[in-house]
């Protein structure tokens, strides 16, 4: 059953007219559906995955009825897999995520995408759970792909970081060197022309976009490249800074590999690749044209750079970037966050900064024009600023993530109005009670413009329709979490699964909408941030610290007397040790730790063969 409060959304909507923030009990949901929501939109992500790692839509799939038109060569076929020749020459470029419902990567969308995930866990953490591992071995193993099923098996790290560990995975390798950047995996004019899995599509031929006889299309840029080079950049940084304490020898891999990213920006020529061009009725066309603004990226990852490696030299480069910011016909660009307009990121980045960088209040002021200004609604709290049919909730989930990193920085308490309607009308909290997430609620769409979810391998879409599989409840795979584009009329949507502006998504859908549910559920059903909270430091090794945040010293608690021999290190994000001491036989430790720089440290207590960790901030 869906587990929509009783009311009426004119009723909910007129609810909230008159305040300016939510109590929990003015959610229009049961608290678990939020969980179930962000479950839901972040395992979509897996089910995005080419190359080695385990895509659990397809992790089952077996070729059977292909059409004899497809041309495929069963001998290519390897089960749950795809495009495993992926490569530039002897490079090998395997893994990422698809694009869309379709199996291209185009990096317009891959980069910014994998980035604001880690945005919204970084701004967000307590919102975001553990609920399976990274391979899904609970789902495949019980054939239970369902929430309600339980069937996930948890690994200690929560499932937004393992589904961009596999997006970062790939970063690693398309990041070759400071003058070679890869930037897309396959032709989408011809991807299109085939209607089957990805499994299955691997094993057609190169001219229609398999890899049968071949590696697909690379695309490797060697200039030109700046806005998307930025934000792999900036999500590479990220990554290092919040996987840490899960894999230090990943996070400082991650980090080096930022720093190259960040020289290839500062030393290749500067622009912005669109992607491949197709000749149609004698004219380029391309996918995914973008406009020629990086600019702002470059902030972004600057400061990102900086809060990994309190570097100085990279706040300065941040702010020599950010004299748009003091032009509002540059910042006011009157649009929406999506992966062509991201001055959002950068302002929040800025913003986050504070006192610290001589912009952080112009660029809060900014930050605060947009959500009370640029996407204010006229009336009511539905956020719907929209300069096209195609996609629109895909804008209205990124302006609820915008509204929700706004809170985080003016330290708002309770959840914003904005974030909770937008979010909760694309859940079903609408007059036709339809989610617009595949497989959430009673009322979603049936026939998503997503190729992998039916299974099928039928020869074309337009002439079989009435062989792909109703994708309801009774559907094991139906819970598949994909954003489609939609509708913002009251919950109206016609089913039809080649209207792409409406019934596709995408992973730049998905990622706002996952971003603000984070956020939702921070303040709904939060979690520890990791598993080495002061609890859990608590009951394990009955020992305490504070103060946290610290300025000039911090202390260890121990209940009774410490081992005799405890040894206590201050860590940076990427696994330097700042400070190393030890105990023998005490109740309490005092470290002086007023020569750190500001930032996130972990503080690391070993004793014997037994560690545990616990962040701590240094102001």
């Amino acid at each position: 059953m869906f587990n929509l409060k009783c009311c009426s959304i004119v009723g909910f909507l007129s609810s909230v007219m008159c305040i300016s923030s939510f109590a929990q009990d003015n959610l229009a949901f049961e608290k678990e559906q939020y969980q179930k929501a962000l479950w839901m939109t972040t395992r979509f992500y897996g089910a995005q995955r080419m190359g080695e790692g385990v895509n659990w839509l397809v992790a089952t799939h077996e070729p059977k009825d292909v059409s004899e038109d497809v041309q495929f060569d069963s001998s290519k076929f390897v089960k749950g897999k795809s495009f495993l020749k992926d490569a530039d020459g002897d490079y090998d470029l395997t893994g990422g995520w698809f694009d869309c419902g379709d199996y291209v990567l185009f990096g317009q969308t891959f980069y910014y995408s994998v980035y604001m995930l880690l945005l919204g866990y970084t701004a967000f953490p307590e919102g975001y759970p553990d609920f399976y591992s990274e391979d899904y071995h609970g789902y495949i193993d019980s054939d239970d792909y369902t929430w309600e099923g339980k069937q996930g098996k948890p690994d200690g790290i929560p499932d937004v970081l393992n589904e961009v560990k596999y997006a970062t995975d790939f970063m690693l390798k398309a990041v070759r060197d400071n003058q070679t950047f890869y930037y897309q995996k396959g032709d989408g004019y011809w991807d299109h022309k085939v209607w089957c899995t990805s499994t299955v599509r691997s094993g057609v031929p190169t001219s229609i976009g398999g890899e049968a006889d071949g590696p697909r299309l690379i695309m490797k840029a060697t200039g030109k490249a700046t806005a998307m080079a930025s934000q792999a950049s900036a999500a590479l940084a990220t990554m290092a800074r919040v996987y840490a304490q899960y894999d230090a020898d990943y996070a400082a891999a991650c980090l080096e590999k930022a720093k190259v990213a960040c020289e290839f920006v500062e030393n290749t020529e500067k622009g912005t690749l669109w992607g491949e061009p197709l000749q149609v009725d004698g004219k380029d066309q391309y996918f995914y044209h973008v406009g020629d603004r990086y600019v702002h990226d470059m902030v972004t990852m600057y400061v990102e750079l900086y809060k990994t490696t309190n570097d100085p030299i990279y706040l300065e480069k941040a702010e020599h970037n950010c004299s748009w910011m003091d032009d509002a016909n540059q910042y006011n660009y009157n649009y929406t966050l999506c992966y062509d307009h991201r001055e959002d990121l950068a302002v929040y980045a800025i913003a986050s900064l504070g006192d610290e960088s001589a912009y952080g209040q112009k660029a809060l002021g900014i930050l605060e024009f947009y959500v009370n200004s640029m996407y204010k609604p006229l009336s009511g709290y539905l956020l719907n600023k929209q300069t096209d049919d195609w996609g629109k909730l895909r804008h209205t989930a990124s302006q609820a993530f915008v509204y929700a990193l706004y809170d985080k920085l003016t330290g708002a308490e309770t959840i914003n109005p904005y974030t909770a309607t937008s979010i909760e009308y694309i859940m079903g909290s609408n007059r036709e009670k339809r989610s617009f997430i595949v497989g959430f609620g009673d009322k979603y769409p049936a026939k998503p413009h997503h190729r992998n979810v039916y299974r099928t391998d039928i020869r074309k879409l337009a002439l079989e329709k009435d062989k792909l599989p109703n994708i309801d409840n009774n559907y094991k795979f139906a819970q598949l979490g994909y954003l489609v584009g939609g509708s913002l009329d009251n919950g109206e949507y016609t089913e039809n699964i080649e209207s792409w502006e409406v019934a596709e998504g995408g992973i730049d859908y998905n990622a706002g909408l996952v971003g603000a549910l984070g956020y939702i559920n921070s303040k709904v059903n939060p979690v520890s941030m990791n598993p080495s909270s002061v609890e859990t430091v608590t009951e394990i090794n009955e020992c305490t610290i504070s103060p946290n945040p610290a300025r000039d010293h911090l202390n260890v608690y121990f209940k009774g007397q410490s081992a005799e021999k405890v040894t206590i290190e201050v860590i940076d994000a990427i696994g330097r040790v700042y400070m190393c001491e030890t105990v023998a036989g005490k109740n309490k430790h005092t470290m002086n730790v007023e020569g750190l720089n500001k930032g996130i440290y972990l503080v690391r207590i070993i004793s014997g063969e037994e560690t545990m960790t616990k962040r701590i901030i240094k102001e």
